[in-house]
């Protein structure tokens, strides 16, 4: 929605959070300078956080243009994780930051400096989750997301917007938000959206791999596993779009994407030439992106700090791709496998269970399953699919 008002000077915006808050979550809203066993704690806490980190940021080189090198900043799975967060989305009600901010009966103009001062409330919450450059340092001209107003966090590391929808508001952190922030910034946002946001809610989470040498990912290989049903998971056939230059091969490099599903959907996945399209022609760097949607889910607040357990959760050949494996995920496997193996048998016994009875009497059960079974040995239903997976790596119930 367009916004015919002028912008806000940045100062407005980041000068109050800064000046209140000189670290990341301060929930008593006190300064440590003041109180040496606050600080003491709150170091503790920020080591807990960094030691537990799922992930940190990283720089590589690309080759540019007339072979200048570009420094990328990315982030990396660490302390075992497989899979990154690189976007989130978050909304909560507009009480979160304060009652006085809900829009009664105030006309526009009154309605865009009460936005304001909502904004401003929101950079002090956004610098003690991510520390101070991601206060808020502008107003764009127009809202996005559906609401009235936007706000550009830090140097364009994400938006807030605010404005209508139910007095609610949406805390936007891009691919860059996400890299840039300090390492462990995950704990400190689950924190907030559990302890702080009022009917906090995940809307949109990006999880990401990089295959920065491509020894294990490419778009062609991908799309060949596509073919062979290794992103099937029952029901109608995913959508599958291939952007780029896939008839020709890509003959001047500039990258190709293959999407999986609908990107209007709750669940869709891409991989694409990440070094390619940051313009490394010559760049091996394939990404693979999940991306869910909170408008056909629940997204868990789980997933902030456990990104790997809900990426490998996407795709049936995700079991093979990545090498992410943890004791709670084993148990869900565990879980899944019997309740399909128990749903097989019970489905057997009913539709030919009588047959069954009625030949044992005059045949061995070895002459029977001779007779029955498949002639493909190595054939598995789809719906066994788990459970065979999980004898092979030895944890099936």
């Amino acid at each position: 929605m367009k916004n015919e008002y002028p912008t806000v000077s940045p100062s407005e915006f980041a000068a109050d959070s800064a000046n209140r808050v000189d670290t990341l979550i301060n929930n008593m809203r006190v300064t440590h300078a003041t109180m040496p066993h606050k600080r003491a704690a709150y170091a503790l806490e920020l080591m807990d956080a960094k030691k537990n980190a799922i992930s940190k940021t990283e720089t590589i080189v690309l080759t540019g243009k007339n072979n200048k090198p570009v420094y990328k900043s990315i982030a990396v799975p660490c302390n075992g994780q497989e899979f990154f967060i690189d976007w989130l989305n978050m909304t909560a009600d507009i009480s979160t930051v304060g009652e006085k901010y809900r829009r009664t009966h105030e006309d526009d103009d009154q309605y865009l400096s009460l936005c304001q001062s909502a904004a401003a409330e929101i950079s002090t919450h956004l610098v003690r989750m991510l520390g101070k450059r991601y206060a808020i340092t502008a107003q764009n001209q127009t809202g996005r997301n559906f609401y009235k107003y936007s706000f550009v966090i830090g140097e364009n590391y994400g938006l807030v917007c605010i404005g209508g929808q139910r007095d609610s508001f949406l805390i936007m952190l891009n691919g860059t938000g996400c890299a840039l922030a300090p390492q462990g910034w995950q704990t400190y946002v689950h924190q907030w959206i559990t302890k702080v946001a009022v009917k906090g809610k995940i809307t949109r989470v990006d999880l990401a791999h990089d295959d920065l040498n491509g020894d294990y990912l490419s778009v062609d290989a991908m799309d060949e596993l596509e073919t062979n049903k290794g992103f099937h998971c029952g029901g109608a056939e995913p959508t599958v779009q291939h952007l780029g230059n896939w008839k020709n091969n890509d003959p001047y490099n500039k990258g190709r994407t293959l999407t999986i599903g609908n990107r209007s959907s709750g669940k869709y996945c891409r991989f694409y030439e990440k070094g390619k399209k940051e313009g490394d022609k010559e760049s091996p760097w394939v990404r693979c992106e999940v991306e869910y949607k909170a408008n056909d889910r629940v997204i868990p607040f789980d997933v902030l700090l456990n990104p790997s357990q809900y990426a490998m959760g996407a795709y049936p050949c995700f079991e093979g791709l990545f090498l992410f494996e943890t004791s709670e995920r084993i148990k869900t496997n565990r879980k899944t496998a019997q309740v399909n193996l128990n749903h097989a048998f019970n489905w057997i016994k009913n539709q030919t269970g009588k047959y069954m009875s009625f030949f044992r009497t005059f045949l061995s059960d070895a002459e029977i399953l001779e007779l029955i079974k498949s002639d493909d040995d190595t054939a598995v239903p789809k719906r066994l699919h788990l459970c065979h997976m999980a004898a092979t790596l030895g944890y099936a119930a």
